[in-house]
């Protein structure tokens, strides 16, 4: 079984729906660090950290449908190129504005119980989306994953060798050997998450942290071979999925099973059919996809700035702390809007536009427009993240 062309050209909404879902995940995971949720809600939703994990996984099932057939033939140097430079375009301009100005609110207004180091010292490594590398801590807190993500599309050429090229047989293999790899990273020596503090297997998300980025590559491997025994899910086995998701989210040390359930329910709605893809497809929470990895950006501050500065400045909500949170969340919501429609689509555009002419004679990149990394968050997505919304192509089974 070898990645197939795509015979078809279109937006899966349902993968865009359910980063956005996860989107919304995160912000209310961070959310209990500031507001206690009544139980047994607080329970589950410091469960949400596994969104992350969703995005990694959904990132590489997107990268292989999107981009894995540029290296069919091998690693060229022009067809990788251009995969780094669209890549840039779609995740480095908004990462790098909030970057920069969550650096200036830092000294001023966040203060450095909000970033406890150097901020010019961490600037340069998370401006290259190298911090988590073992460089610095994020200036964004939650782009640790962008910066993983990002090494992960270095080493994309050699990550298809082993999920899309060769036979099946391999592919299997080296998908086990990814799984027993995780399984270390998420209860093996300490060192791989570098504290203690952790609220589950799979929550290790510090720079200097080897799990960290062992956390994102082996799952966004796992995506991409999911991408490859796609066809072998069904669209009915969504709804399955799903709610055995939901249910096991309620129990932390499920971390892994839930990493096997986030690639079966992807591949279930890579056709974009059935109960589920239509509800994930609801306008409403699709919306929430096309802005997520502006959500994932955006949420961090925006919680901090109305749970702690603004009650140090004197100018606390009105109202009960739960008011204070749903308008964190709807100012989360507004403003993603806002830095999407307003400055990240169309740096992404512009910038696309470039490339393209930059590279005009060189051999075409079989990518589709809108495809969106997270990561992050997505796709994706995540945030992807990274990639949202996730626009790819869909194949006959």
């Amino acid at each position: 079984m070898t990645a197939t062309p795509a015979a078809r050209s279109s937006e899966i909404r349902a993968l865009t729906g359910l980063r956005g879902i996860a989107a919304l995940f995160v912000v209310l995971y961070h959310a209990t660090g500031y507001f206690r949720f009544p139980d047994p809600w607080q329970h589950y939703i410091r469960h949400g950290y596994i969104s992350v994990d969703l995005f990694f996984v959904l990132s590489g099932f997107v990268m292989a449908m999107t981009y894995g057939k540029l290296f069919d033939a091998g690693f060229q140097w022009p067809n990788f190129r251009k995969f780094i430079l669209m890549r840039v375009a779609r995740v480095w301009p908004l990462f790098a504005l909030m970057t920069l100005i969550t650096a200036a609110l830092i000294p001023t207004l966040l203060g450095t119980r909000y970033y406890f180091e150097d901020v010019w010292h961490g600037l340069l490594p998370n401006l290259t989306m190298t911090q988590a590398w073992g460089l610095a801590n994020s200036i964004v807190r939650p782009s640790w994953s962008i910066s993983t993500e990002w090494a992960a599309y270095l080493v994309f050429p050699l990550l298809v060798i082993g999920a899309l090229k060769g036979s099946w047989q391999r592919a299997l293999i080296c998908v086990a050997v990814a799984a027993g790899l995780l399984a270390l990273v998420a209860y093996g020596p300490l060192w791989f998450g570098q504290t203690a503090r952790r609220s589950g297997p799979l929550d290790i998300a510090a720079s200097y942290a080897t799990g960290t980025m062992l956390r994102c590559l082996l799952s966004f491997f796992i995506g991409m071979v999911a991408y490859r025994f796609r066809a072998l899910v069904p669209s009915r086995a969504a709804l399955l999925c799903l709610v055995a998701a939901l249910l096991l989210i309620a129990w932390r040390p499920s971390d892994l099973i839930l990493v096997g359930l986030f690639a079966g329910l992807i591949m279930a709605l890579s056709e974009d059919e059935g109960p589920v893809a239509k509800m994930l497809s609801w306008r409403p929470v699709y919306l929430a996809g096309v802005w997520s990895y502006a959500i994932y950006l955006i949420h961090d501050v925006v919680l901090f700035g109305v749970f702690r500065t603004l009650p140090k400045l004197g100018l606390a909500l009105p109202g009960e702390r739960v008011h204070w949170l749903w308008a964190g969340v709807a100012l989360t919501v507004a403003l993603s809007a806002l830095a999407h429609y307003g400055f990240e689509k169309p740096s992404r555009d512009v910038l696309r536009r470039l490339v393209g002419r930059w590279t005009a004679r060189k051999p075409e990149l079989h990518a589709l427009a809108g495809d969106l990394p997270l990561a992050p968050t997505t796709a994706g997505q995540p945030a992807p993240l990274a990639e949202l919304p996730v626009s790819v192509a869909k194949s006959r089974r």
